[in-house]
């Protein structure tokens, strides 16, 4: 970003029933509070677009890209974002397989799952929300 460290970040989210989402991140320097445009002011942006799309009743399809307003012409910095987004991407395709796993155990035993959710579910749960009231 070319922005040297203490740092603030801002992350927001946009959802699109039923199934795209557009992350919004904002770095500047610390104290500075950057413009929510971003052309304006001396902040790094990042937007991350996701869009998911099931197959079936336990497969889904999930296309994402990673744009940002700084160091355009770097492809180090291309590289280093693909290849970080796809690690976090991979992250979540190891832990949905495993609830997935699981699920598919309690059901053979007859156990009906608990859903246990935290703080930082509460964009799915809303998310969520949205779908059962677009059905």
């Amino acid at each position: 970003t070319g922005l040297e460290t203490p740092i603030d970040r801002w992350q927001d989210i946009e959802y699109h029933a039923p199934g795209f989402y557009l992350l919004h991140v904002r770095v500047a320097p610390h104290g500075q509070d950057p413009a929510d445009d971003e052309r304006t002011g001396t902040a790094a942006y990042v937007k991350v677009l996701y869009a998911v799309t099931p197959c079936t009743q336990n497969s889904t399809l999930d296309f994402w890209a990673v744009c940002r307003n700084f160091d355009l012409d770097n492809t180090e910095t291309d590289a280093f974002f693909a290849k970080m987004n796809r690690e976090v991407v991979l992250q979540d395709v190891e832990a949905l397989e495993l609830l997935e796993q699981r699920l598919a155990e309690q059901e053979a035993m007859s156990i009906t799952p608990v859903e246990v959710s935290f703080k930082i579910d509460t964009g799915g749960l809303a998310a969520r929300r949205v779908l059962a009231d677009m059905s």
